[in-house]
């Protein structure tokens, strides 16, 4: 076990590099019980070899990559066995990652390359609905990105960043339905539920929202919880917060609305602003006006303009990627 001064420690760049060669090597099924003897070796040869493994295997629970074994007993995929340009590009990302330790890695989850290189994903504004091989449904909504990992064993669905909604099937082969964020798993009790990653450089958290059945929330350490249809939650890698009902209209996004029922003008603001580029700026002053309606968001132009026309406020637009609303 890792303490949390070794999570926090300064990590020799050199033993980083191996570490994560070694870690690889594991990935990939390459190493026999020789190389298995010299990787033990390794670690026991210096105190900033252990550091580094250490450092290398939190960093791979936390990113959703764990060794054929671990992964084995968890019921999660490993990473194929990469080559050429791949396996460097992975080795220098593992590398720096074990190098920026805890303090860097909510700015490296939120990198764009995580969601460039993710198997299915949504631009800004856009929202999108997937038929998965088992008959299963998944709708990206804005901005979002996603792994489709399904084996033999496991149907796999890894949120690499925002939000998804999954309706599942029962499976002729009875695999679990998992979906895997930064901060652990939830697995489907047949059922639909949303989940949407949110992660900042100070906390990453994990929303849950169920509309049928159940799901069991695992953080990755802590205790699971069920969470029935009605109900939504939050976790983080520790624990999960208390469960609270529902919101009404909860998924409209599917739709592409956006419903408000004296909501404050900021949280449909905050809304809007996941549709579009740029920053949506609110002033204090109206932050607390109250919004009632239906409103569609593949137009968020034509959305504040009906917020200006039945609110107290003034929509400035100072380009294109920068608007103020404000008191008129």
């Amino acid at each position: 076990m890792h303490t949390a001064g070794g999570m926090n420690a300064a990590i020799d760049a050199r033993a980083a590099r191996e570490a994560a060669r070694w870690m690889v090597r594991l990935q990939g099924g390459e190493l026999d019980d020789a190389a298995r003897q010299a990787l033990a070796r390794w670690r026991a040869a210096h105190p900033h070899h252990e550091t580094a493994w250490q450092r290398a295997e939190h960093v791979c629970r936390s990113f959703g990559m764990l060794p054929p074994p671990l992964a084995t007993s968890l019921s999660m995929p490993v990473l194929d066995r990469p080559a050429g340009a791949q396996r460097r590009a992975m080795l220098k990302s593992l590398a720096l990652l074990i190098v920026a330790g805890p303090a860097g890695w909510a700015m490296l989850r939120a990198a764009p390359w995580q969601e460039w290189t993710a198997d299915v994903r949504t631009a800004r504004g856009e929202i999108r609905h997937l038929a998965l091989a088992d008959g299963s449904e998944l709708s990206l909504n804005t901005a979002s990105a996603a792994d489709i990992v399904f084996s033999d064993a496991l149907r796999l669905v890894r949120l690499r960043a925002g939000e998804i909604h999954v309706a599942t099937r029962p499976d002729a082969r009875q695999r679990p339905f998992v979906v895997r964020t930064s901060n652990g798993s939830i697995r489907a009790l047949g059922t639909r539920f949303t989940v949407r990653q949110e992660d900042s450089l100070l906390d990453a958290r994990t929303h849950v929202a169920v509309a049928q059945g159940a799901v069991e929330v695992r953080p990755a350490d802590g205790h699971p919880v069920i969470l029935q249809a009605g109900w939504q939650a939050s976790f983080d890698g520790t624990g999960t917060g208390a469960p609270q009902p529902l919101a009404p209209h909860a998924a409209a996004w599917l739709k592409g609305l956006l419903y408000a029922d004296a909501t404050p003008l900021a949280d449909v603001l905050a809304q809007l602003a996941r549709y579009r580029h740029g920053v949506v700026r609110c002033d204090p002053a109206v932050a607390r006006l109250g919004v009632s309606g239906v409103y569609q968001l593949r137009d968020t132009d034509a959305l504040l303009d009906l917020l200006q026309a039945s609110l107290p406020i003034r929509v400035r637009r100072h380009s294109r990627w920068w608007i103020a609303v404000e008191a008129a």
